[in-house]
């Protein structure tokens, strides 16, 4: 029986960016969904699309910290599983890792990321099978 890759939610509005982290995500073995606004992120959460999240902090309608204090609040409410959340950042970002976790995120990967990044980033956590 062949099993199906996990599924990332990748929410990152600047196509050369998604393009390369998908890449770097099927190096992995893994299948992104790309998404480009913060609710529409929250659609696919609140309809079980995924579980683990690299979220861009540059969104057109919401920035990554309000989609993961609001992702949070799902979770408390019960109304999603627990997500695990990886901020995007801009290289450079002064206390961006501070930033992303004050922001209840689980951890930060700034651009432009490279596979040995992105596994790093990525190794914490169980991906599903």
């Amino acid at each position: 029986m062949v099993t199906a890759a996990p599924i990332i939610l990748l929410t990152e509005p600047h196509p050369p960016s998604a393009d390369l982290i998908v890449t770097l995500l099927e190096d992995l073995g893994l299948k992104a969904m790309v998404l480009t606004r913060g609710d529409a992120l929250l659609e696919a959460l609140l309809s079980r699309q995924g579980h683990v999240v690299l979220l861009s902090i540059d969104l057109p309608d919401m920035d990554g910290f309000r989609a993961t204090r609001q992702i949070r609040d799902l979770e408390r409410r019960r109304l999603i599983p627990p997500v695990v959340v990886i901020g995007l950042t801009p290289q450079g970002l002064i206390d961006e890792r501070q930033l992303c976790l004050d922001a209840g995120m689980d951890g930060h990967l700034s651009k432009p990321v490279t596979l040995g990044r992105l596994s790093a980033a990525l190794s914490p956590y169980p991906l599903p099978n």
